[in-house]
């Protein structure tokens, strides 16, 4: 099949909007909150804090213990929606969002040229452009393009952050034997265990 999807992950959205709105928190350890307590968790974190094991679900306490320099900011979901229309807009300026998937996930249909794999690169790397210019430097994103909307978007997770994966026909099924079961859309805690009692642990399994 001719490659005919393009994926766009918007990278550690929560945190890189406040990042760009608030440049003395760039290239900080950040997380974002629900609100700002010490019992809740984070909702958000941007890879500087990533990189020192904070994520999404990281209690506040256990985020200063692993990060000591890290900063807090309360969540501004208003703000977050408005730069997702504005993100849409810039993609739109080189590529029709055809659904979106998540106020951070779009997802595009190549036609015509554009299925061709170097056309669809430089299609990539036209929006990460756009997003750059119309939006903001710290809005980066991870892209994948495949022949089909679910891989499209496994690829967009396969090189983080700000990365681009192109999977074709020939790639397959071997480029996915590297990765674990839960990084295939779809399979939670819940299947996971299912799938191993079914005797299915690995990508090459399934």
């Amino acid at each position: 099949m001719p490659l005919r999807a393009l994926y766009i992950d918007f990278n550690s959205y929560f945190a890189s909007v406040e990042q760009q709105l608030h440049p003395e928190l760039r290239g900080r350890p950040l997380a974002v909150l629900p609100v700002l307590a010490e019992t809740t968790c984070c909702i958000a974190a941007s890879y500087e804090a990533k990189r020192c094991g904070v994520k999404t679900g990281t209690l506040v306490a256990e985020a200063r213990k692993s990060c000591p320099d890290i900063r807090f900011v309360e969540a501004r979901p208003a703000v977050y929606v408005d730069l997702h229309h504005r993100l849409v807009e810039a993609v739109e300026s080189c590529l029709h969002v055809e659904r979106v998937m998540s106020i951070d996930e779009v997802a595009c249909r190549l036609t015509g040229s554009d299925r061709q794999r170097d056309r669809a690169r430089t299609l990539a790397d036209r929006i990460k452009r756009a997003i750059a210019a119309r939006v903001g430097t710290e809005l980066r994103s991870s892209i994948g393009i495949a022949p089909n909307i679910f891989l499209a978007k496994v690829a967009s997770d396969m090189q983080k952050p700000d990365g681009c994966v192109i999977i074709e026909d020939t790639d397959l099924p071997e480029c996915l034997y590297g990765l674990a079961l839960r990084d295939l859309c779809g399979i939670g805690k819940a299947m996971e265990q299912r799938l191993n009692r079914g005797g299915v642990r690995s990508v090459r399994d399934l």
